[in-house]
């Protein structure tokens, strides 16, 4: 246990609506998951956030702050925290991945003891889950993350035969992932569906905020099943 560590990279479900220009009615899109993760046997929890951003901490996590100029310094600066206290194994995951499950958290940690990296892809190109060995830190320098290439990225840096790839799942950056996962089999679509029709259903919502394509072209070929197609 002492070897394990989960770092979970996220602000509070209120910061990340504002900050997409979401209502709070999407909090349970964000949040729901990641609370349950101290629940599980094997590893230490650690929260890296923003600056007052402590709602709903479960008391199993250890919380941090973010620091750095940039996404990626703030990343890395967390991941090399970890490493320097001693920890072994590191799996990174956010809180924008609402199928993101308790088992791959386990199945991640279990996979490292035979990979040197684990993956989980997003949708979009970015992962929602990255296990790695610290002795392997030096390999994430450099990474230009949220740009939707951080798997081609840490693929090519590792090569094919060390890498471990997850199923892909939807991480929600805008609207436009929302409406997707709505249309899609995940169990969260129903709850998508829903928040959908109440944003649609307000006076105040104007649609040319966000331009929102149609879900084929939001969709790699490699990377997610063909939606959904609901019959009435």
């Amino acid at each position: 246990m002492e070897q394990r560590a989960l770092l979970v990279f996220a602000d509070s479900a209120h910061t990340d609506c504002k900050r997409r220009g979401w209502s709070g009615t999407f909090r349970i899109l964000l949040e729901t998951q990641v609370l349950g993760f101290g629940e599980l046997a094997g590893f230490h929890v650690h929260l890296f956030t923003s600056h007052g951003s402590r709602h709903m901490v479960p008391p199993s996590y250890q919380v941090h702050h973010q620091e750095g100029a940039s996404f990626g310094q703030r990343l890395e600066h967390a991941i090399a925290c970890l490493a320097g206290i001693g920890y072994e194994e590191i799996v990174i995951v956010g809180s924008d991945c609402p199928d993101l499950e308790q088992s791959d958290i386990s199945n991640a940690f279990e996979l490292l003891e035979r990979h040197r990296v684990v993956l989980g892809p997003d949708h979009r190109g970015g992962c929602y889950l990255i296990g790695f060995h610290s002795r392997d830190l030096s390999q994430f320098k450099g990474i230009r993350w949220q740009r939707n290439t951080d798997f081609l990225q840490i693929l090519e840096r590792f090569g094919k035969q060390a890498v471990c790839k997850l199923p892909v799942k939807i991480d929600l950056d805008s609207l436009g992932d929302v409406w997707l996962l709505a249309r899609s089999r995940s169990q969260w679509s129903v709850v998508a569906k829903l928040l959908k029709k109440l944003l649609l259903n307000r006076r105040s919502f104007a649609p040319r905020t966000e331009k929102i394509y149609p879900i084929e072209n939001q969709r790699e070929h490699w990377q997610l099943p063909p939606p959904v197609i609901q019959t009435p």
